[in-house]
């Protein structure tokens, strides 16, 4: 936790003259340094900026039960300050990166067009070169757009035809979600020309954030639907 605010104390919007570097972090009120591992130590945000720190014996009640909220809420260990100075801890369980490859369950079964897990702090999405390439569009961010989109160009994948549909399968784990072509799933084989996106009833919150809303929507609905 540390690790990341420790390494810039900023004003708001500073310029980047303004920027003070410190070697160590001491108490606002009482000037005390922290020592070890920082333990009880809180610190002050202003819209996601460090402004101060707080020891425990400075702090009051209420800053003390917003600082368990916050460890009981949020993955201190994956901290970061994003490129506008702020820092920002993911809440536990979420993911605040995606990496992009390949599996190999899509090298022996070309029916499978994508893969999607969730991985804490990582968002893990496997593509192919049999992948639809419209799938993309299937995220919520442009950072997972642009990242899935590359993959599957750097695959040679190209845009297909198949609609989507939603299956809602209570053997997938929740923090699994397939596209698949639907004789991948059928019974003897038969096609009907669609995407079957594949998940369990249980689906993870985290990872259907990860969709686009009108996407999310229709897993919801098929869930509901059951």
């Amino acid at each position: 936790m540390w690790d990341a605010i420790k390494r810039k104390r900023r004003t708001r919007h500073p310029e980047p003259e303004e920027v003070e570097e410190v070697a160590d972090i001491v108490c606002d009120r009482c000037k005390r340094p922290m020592r070890g591992g920082g333990d009880g130590w809180n610190a002050v945000f202003d819209e996601g900026y460090a402004i101060g720190y707080l020891c425990p014996d400075c702090q009051t009640a209420e800053e003390n039960a917003e600082a368990e909220v916050h460890e009981a809420t949020l993955d201190c260990s994956a901290g970061h300050v994003d490129e506008d100075g702020r820092v920002r801890w993911p809440v536990k369980g979420a993911w605040n990166g995606i990496s992009t490859g390949t599996h190999g369950a899509m090298r022996e079964n070309k029916a499978i067009h994508m893969l999607v897990s969730l991985e804490p702090p990582e968002l893990r999405v496997a593509v192919g070169p049999q992948s639809d390439a419209r799938l993309s569009g299937l995220f919520r961010t442009e950072t997972c757009k642009k990242a899935v989109h590359e993959a599957m160009s750097s695959k040679g994948a190209q845009p297909g035809t198949r609609d989507l549909a939603y299956l809602v399968d209570s053997d997938m784990d929740s923090t699994d979600v397939w596209v698949v072509e639907d004789q991948a799933m059928a019974a003897g084989g038969n096609d009907s020309h669609k995407l079957v996106v594949i998940y369990s009833p249980d689906i993870d919150p985290h990872l259907l954030d990860a969709f686009a809303p009108e996407y999310a929507d229709s897993m919801r609905e098929a869930i509901h639907a059951q």
